[in-house]
């Protein structure tokens, strides 16, 4: 295998892994400073980490040791799949065919660290997986276990990883495709009415750049690409009261910016001790990895001008449709909230 397309890693050998002797024990912040500084300054609920051994390693974070009892009473499993450019690496702790519970990795192919991380975890024997929990301030080491996979499942994922690589995923079966899940279009004017005037967290974005870099269309798609990202967290979230929620998406553009609008903001359900609440949405993990990515800000999307695109209600989304009346609607809403003001809608 090339150097190119397998470039080796480089471990951080002062890099300490948890172990036998640390199970059950809280961790010792300075020996393992780094694990700590992405549960708790970065706020990841999951990530994948390199060993100063060289392993590739993953790990869960739990709210408490039980959170971590509720939350894995099956055997754990490892799934991968192909996400619009990415491999995705699921780690489902709970099988029920009616309410799976995973934890989406993922490695995007395009950089070389990423895939060779990918690589590297499917070849070596055995990939490590840590559970841990963080509470008050302190990480405990609750569990470790060994994945391994077949040779059949190596080949497979080799194959989605070379697929990525080389640009030709959608040549892959369909069976580890993960596409756009149907999304049912009903008129905007079935929302209930308080929907129309809440206010949420606004993500602005350099939009013009986005377009000289990847057309209006792909500018489009890549904003929409990044919200159908999040929704896939959310619909599979660790929490019930994540996956239960209710929200509206908007959409806005003014001068070079467009701006996402999410209402509610959510802070409700990411208030979490050990995560700050931008850590923790979704939404804010994924549109501020986008370059173009400003800042987010507190905002009534009615006062942006902004328009309803997606609805959110107990795990199932729907498209929806914006017509003259939708328009009109919003012009009115928008007259008797902020009498006197300028109308965005006419």
């Amino acid at each position: 295998m090339n150097e190119e397309f397998f470039p080796p890693l480089t471990p951080d050998d002062t890099l300490c892994s948890p172990d036998e002797s640390t199970q059950g024990e809280v961790l010792d912040p300075m020996v393992y400073h780094d694990l700590y500084k992405l549960a708790e300054e970065e706020g990841l609920p999951y990530f994948v980490r390199l060993s100063g051994t060289g392993e590739v390693e993953l790990y869960l974070v739990f709210e408490s040791v039980d959170a971590f009892s509720e939350q894995t009473r099956d055997a754990v499993s490892l799934e991968f799949k192909t996400y619009q450019n990415k491999l995705l690496a699921v780690i489902w702790t709970l099988s029920d065919p009616l309410n799976p519970l995973g934890f989406p990795l993922t490695f995007d192919i395009a950089r070389a660290d990423e895939r060779s991380m990918a690589l590297k975890m499917i070849e070596q024997p055995y990939t490590s997986l840590h559970y841990l929990a963080y509470t008050d301030r302190e990480l405990t080491h609750i569990y470790s276990e060994s994945i391994s996979f077949s040779p059949a499942e190596v080949a497979r994922t080799h194959e989605m990883i070379q697929a990525l690589y080389e640009g030709t995923s959608d040549t892959l079966p369909e069976e580890v495709q993960v596409r756009e899940e149907e999304t049912e279009s009903i008129s905007a004017m079935s929302l209930p009415g308080s929907v129309f005037t809440e206010s949420g967290m606004a993500f602005v974005l350099r939009y013009k750049h986005m377009r000289d870099v990847h057309g209006e269309e792909g500018a489009q798609h890549l904003l929409m690409s990044t919200v159908q990202q999040a929704v896939w967290v959310m619909r599979r979230h660790a929490r019930s009261e994540v996956r239960d929620t209710s929200f509206t998406v908007w959409a806005a553009e003014a001068d070079d910016y467009a701006m996402i609008v999410l209402t509610p903001s959510l802070s409700h359900l990411f208030e979490v001790v050990h995560m700050s609440e931008d850590e923790a949405n979704p939404f804010s993990r994924f549109l501020m990895t986008l370059p173009e990515y400003v800042q987010s800000q507190d905002a009534s999307p009615l006062q942006l001008g902004a328009y309803p695109l997606l609805r959110y209600e107990s795990g199932r989304l729907y498209h929806l449709e914006l017509d003259e009346d939708v328009q009109k609607h919003l012009a009115q809403v928008f007259a008797k909230a902020f009498p006197g003001m300028s109308v965005p809608y006419l």
